[in-house]
């Protein structure tokens, strides 16, 4: 077993399942004004959309270093944050441009994790 499998089944067993299905996930999630960073900020004012993936099995900073650069790499993300508090991976799309649940799923998958469900609720 890997250690990145180690890790998924660890914070499975610690994390407890969340009841909101992924449309409610908006308004489960109470984002405040010093969660969105500057570039997300600017981004945001620019036009950009908002989205908010509940994540299982972020229990570390390397965990949210490993999404947040693998969200970043991508020419639709302007920025990305994670809050391992909520289990949430937070970023915005620059205008004109998207990325679809299942790519979104796909990549989160290929850092080791699971997405819960995914939101874009409208701009703070």
């Amino acid at each position: 077993m890997s250690i990145r499998q180690i890790t998924l089944a660890f914070a499975l067993a610690v994390t407890p399942a969340l009841s909101a299905a992924p449309h409610a996930l908006a308004q489960e999630t109470a984002l405040s004004e010093s969660q969105i960073t500057p570039a997300m900020r600017s981004a945001l004012d620019e036009g950009g959309s908002l989205v908010i993936v509940d994540v299982l099995g972020a229990v570390c900073d390397f965990c949210a270093l490993a999404m947040t650069r693998t969200f970043e790499r991508r020419s639709e993300v302007a920025a990305a944050t994670v809050d391992l508090d909520a289990k949430t991976l937070t970023f915005v799309v620059h205008e004109g441009q998207t990325l679809d649940d299942a790519t979104i799923t796909d990549l989160i998958r290929r850092s080791g994790y699971q997405a819960n469900g995914i939101a874009r609720p409208e701009a703070l």
